[in-house]
């Protein structure tokens, strides 16, 4: 099965179990980074993503979460062409610094910004959406 690796927030704020099965509707095996999502280029989130990355092949897909959303940006521009060619798909959630342009690539973009309910329900929002809208496309700006 293809893994999704799951980069929390700052402070590690995720709600974990909404981003886990979020990836396995997707198809995919959620594996959580336990790192901070302090975001910026080099950062230990984004070394460790790059590394978990490269020595997994299976890791098909990015799921980012506040500041592992923008995080995923970083990783994605640490990626060389061949290793970009492996990924599928490319989630950001609660990132709104960044716009969804940031993020475009060969890959499926979902990207989200907060939901009215608030920030830290995001994970949960997105996945609801998925349970709901069963062949409704998920790219949106």
């Amino acid at each position: 099965m293809p893994k999704m690796l799951i980069l929390r927030g700052v402070k590690n704020l995720l709600d974990e179990q909404p981003a886990v099965e979020y990836a396995r509707e997707r198809g995919y095996l959620g594996k959580v980074l336990d790192v901070s999502g302090e975001a910026y280029p080099g950062s230990p989130q984004v070394v460790m993503a790059l590394q978990a990355f490269r020595s997994d092949p299976e890791i098909e897909a990015l799921y980012g979460f506040s500041g592992g959303g923008y995080n995923v940006r970083h990783v994605l521009a640490g990626l060389a062409p061949h290793e970009k060619a492996r990924v599928k798909l490319v989630i950001v959630v609660g990132s709104p610094q960044n716009p969804p342009s940031l993020y475009e690539g060969p890959w499926e973009l979902v990207y989200r910004l907060d939901p009215p309910a608030g920030h830290m329900m995001g994970p949960k929002t997105l996945l609801a959406e998925l349970q709901g809208a069963a062949g409704v496309s998920t790219k949106e700006a």
